[in-house]
C-alpha cells in the first residue's frame, strides 16, 4: 500500500534491508515466482519477460514487500530499458524522505523522458507519480490525488488504478476512533474493489489493513482468510491477516498464519542466501505470535518464540542495539502480563559502546520499570517510588536528541513510552498508596499518552493503561467505572483471556456472581489450550466449582418438602399425594 511506502516507514526491528544502500541497475535478478498474486496491468512493451516481472512488481507494491516490488520493477527495466513504467515502479518502491530522493528524482525522471511512447493510461500513473517524487507525501498529495481521479474517470475499468489511490488515502484511525481525512473515501473504492475485483490479492490486503484498527475489524475478516489462499508465500500479507485474525480473537487461526509467514520468509531469506537479519517481517510475526499465545495462556510457547526472536537478533555479528532492544522488550511484556514481576525485571540487555540515545534509553526505561513494578507488587513502595524518579528522569536526554530517520529508533517515540510507563507506574503507586482521587487523573493521563502513540513507533513495554485503571478504580470502589472498563476490553479483544479474567473480576468485585461465573466460563474457554500451571485457571476454577456447589446446595433444599405442610397431609390422610408432588 502506497501510504505505508510514501508516509512513515515503521522503526522495525533490523534498520536496514539487504538491499537499500545497492544501485536499481545493480539489484540482484528475483526469479519469477508462484503464489504471490494475479496483479496485471498491460504496458508499452514486446518483451513478455519485461511484462511478467513489471507485474510481480505490481503485486508486491499491493502487498508491501517494497524489497522484492523494487527488484522485479529493475529487472523489468533491464530487460526493456526503455519501459518507462518500469521506471514509475521504482520510484514508487523508494519509499520517503531524503536518503533515497534522489534515487526517486532519478527514477521518475527517467519515466517521464521515455512516457513519449507510453500509451494515455500510462502516461497519467508517471504524471500522478511525479508530484510525490518532487512535493513529497504531504505536499504532492492533492495533485497526486486528482491525477489519479482523472485516470480513474478515463478509465473506469482500470482496478489497479483504484487500488493504488485507496492505498494512497488509506489514513488509518485518530486515537479517539475517528477515521482518518482519505478513510471513509479509501473504504469506499475498496467495497467497490471487493465487488469487481474478489480475487485480487491486493485488494483484500489493502482491506484487511484499512479495517484491523478501526471500530468494525470483522468486515474484512474473509479477506484476511482469503489472503491465505490468494498469496500463501508473501509474508507481508500472511502478517496483515494475522493481525486482524487476532485482533477479532481467532487466536488459534492467527498463530497458524503467523507462522506460515515466519516459515515463508525464511523459505524466501535462504534462497536468496541472506541472514536471518534480512527477514523484517519474520521478526514482527514472532513478536506477533509470542502476544497470540499469551493472549490464549500459553505462556510457555510465547517464551519459546520470544527467545526464537531473541536468538534471531543474537546472530547477527556485530550485534544490532535496536534489535536487541525489541527483542527484550518482547520477552519482558510477556513476563508483565501474566504477572511474573521478578522474570521482568531481569531480562538485561546490556547497550554496546556504539548503542544510540533511543537504544539506551529503550533499555533503561524498560529494566528500571521492571524494578519499579516488581517493588510496588511486593509492597516495597519507597523502591516503586525511586523508580518513577529514575523513569521520569530519562525523558530530558531522550526529548532534545536528534529525531531518527526512516527505520531508526526515534529518541521521541522512546520518549512517549518512557513517559507513558513513569506515568502508569505512578498512578499504580498512588493508588496503593490510597490516594484514590490522584491515581485516577494519573492514569487517565496515561490513558491519553498511550492512545497519542505512534503506529509506527515502538511497542509499549509497560502494563495496558486500562488494566491497571480498572484494578485502581475497584481499589476505590468505584465498581460502575470500573466494569465499563472491563468490558471495553472485552470488546476490543474477545479472544484475549486477559480480558475476559478482568471483567470476571470486576463482576465479583461488584456481587454480580452470575455474570462473573460467565465472564470466568468465557475466560477457560479462551484458555482452554493454556499452561496449566497459571494461577488465573485456579481461581476461576475455583469460583465456578464453588457457584455450582452452591447451586446444588440451594437446589436441594428448594427439593425438601416443608415439615408443616408435611403434618397437614398426613392429618389430612394425603401423604402419598404429598410426596410426590
Amino acid at each position: 500500500m502506497l501510504a505505508r511506502y510514501l508516509r512513515a516507514e515503521e522503526p522495525s526491528i533490523f534498520t536496514s534491508g539487504p538491499w537499500d544502500d545497492v544501485p536499481d541497475a545493480e539489484l540482484p535478478t528475483p526469479p519469477l515466482r508462484e503464489g504471490l498474486g494475479c496483479a496485471h496491468l498491460r504496458v508499452s512493451t514486446w518483451i513478455p519477460q519485461a511484462q511478467a516481472y513489471f507485474d510481480q512488481g505490481l503485486c508486491l507494491l499491493h502487498l508491501g514487500w517494497s524489497a522484492e516490488a523494487r527488484r522485479s520493477f529493475a529487472e523489468a527495466a533491464r530487460l526493456d530499458p526503455r519501459l518507462a513504467m518500469a521506471y514509475w515502479g521504482l520510484a514508487l518502491t523508494r519509499g520517503q524522505g531524503a536518503r533515497h530522493a534522489a534515487a526517486r528524482a532519478e527514477a521518475v525522471s527517467r519515466a517521464l523522458s521515455l512516457s513519449e511512447r507510453a500509451t494515455d493510461v500510462e502516461q497519467r500513473y508517471i504524471v500522478a507519480a511525479t508530484f510525490l517524487a518532487d512535493k513529497g507525501p504531504a505536499n504532492g498529495r492533492h495533485g497526486f490525488v486528482r491525477e489519479m481521479e482523472a485516470l480513474i474517470d478515463r478509465y473506469p475499468e482500470d482496478g489497479e488504478a483504484r487500488l493504488l489511490l485507496a492505498g494512497f488515502l488509506a489514513d488509518g484511525y485518530e486515537p479517539n476512533g475517528r477515521p482518518g481525512l482519505g478513510q471513509p473515501y479509501a473504504q469506499a473504492l475498496l467495497r467497490d474493489l471487493l465487488r469487481t475485483h474478489p480475487d485480487h490479492e491486493g485488494v483484500h490486503h489493502a482491506w484487511v489493513q484499512s479495517m484491523v484498527d478501526g471500530g468494525r475489524p470483522e468486515a474484512a475478516l474473509e479477506s484476511a482468510r482469503r489472503l491465505r489462499l490468494l498469496a500463501p508465500r508473501v509474508g507481508t500479507a500472511l502478517l496483515g491477516s494475522g493481525r486482524l485474525l487476532l485482533r477479532l480473537g481467532h487466536t488459534r487461526e492467527a498463530r497458524e498464519v503467523l507462522e506460515a509467514a515466519v516459515a515463508a520468509e525464511d523459505v524466501w531469506r535462504i534462497i536468496e542466501s541472506l541472514p536471518e537479519t534480512a527477514a523484517p517481517v519474520a521478526g514482527l510475526a514472532l513478536r506477533l505470535l509470542a502476544e497470540a499465545c499469551a493472549e490464549a495462556g500459553r505462556y510457555g510457547e510465547a517464551q519459546a518464540w520470544a527467545r526464537r526472536l531473541r536468538a534471531r537478533v543474537e546472530s547477527e555479528v556485530p550485534h544490532l542495539g535496536q534489535a536487541l532492544a525489541f527483542a527484550a522488550g518482547t520477552l519482558s511484556g510477556l513476563h508483565l502480563r501474566f504477572g511474573f514481576w521478578r522474570a521482568a525485571a531481569e531480562v538485561r540487555v546490556v547497550p554496546g559502546e556504539e548503542a544510540t540515545v533511543a537504544e539506551r534509553g529503550l533499555l533503561a526505561g524498560m529494566e528500571t520499570y521492571g524494578r519499579g513494578l516488581r517493588g510496588l507488587e511486593s509492597g516495597r513502595l519507597q523502591e516503586a517510588e525511586r523508580a518513577c524518579e529514575a523513569l521520569e528522569g530519562l525523558l530530558p536526554p531522550l526529548a532534545e536528541a536528534r529525531k531518527g530517520e526512516a527505520r531508526v529508533l526515534c529518541p521521541r517515540d522512546v520518549a512517549r513510552l518512557v513517559e507513558l510507563a513513569a506515568c502508569e507506574l505512578r498512578g499504580a503507586l498512588e493508588s496503593r498508596q490510597g490516594a484514590h482521587a490522584r491515581a485516577e487523573a494519573t492514569l487517565i493521563r496515561a490513558l491519553r499518552l498511550e492512545r497519542r502513540l505512534r503506529v509506527v513507533g515502538p511497542a509499549a513495554f509497560s502494563r495496558p493503561v486500562r488494566d491497571t485503571l480498572t484494578r485502581a478504580r475497584l481499589r476505590a470502589g468505584r465498581h460502575d467505572k470500573a466494569l465499563e472498563l472491563a468490558e471495553e476490553l472485552v470488546h476490543e479483544r474477545p479472544g484475549c483471556g486477559h480480558a475476559w479474567f478482568l471483567l470476571a473480576e470486576t463482576r465479583v468485585a461488584g456481587g454480580a456472581f452470575e455474570e462473573a461465573a460467565q465472564a470466568f466460563s468465557s475466560f477457560l474457554e479462551c484458555w482452554r489450550e493454556a499452561d496449566p500451571h497459571l494461577p488465573e485457571l485456579r481461581r476461576a476454577r475455583s469460583f465456578l466449582s464453588s457457584r455450582e456447589s452452591r447451586d446444588s446446595e440451594e437446589a436441594g433444599r428448594s427439593n425438601l418438602i416443608p415439615l408443616h405442610s408435611l403434618e397437614r397431609a398426613v392429618r389430612g390422610k394425603k401423604l402419598e399425594d404429598a410426596l410426590s408432588t
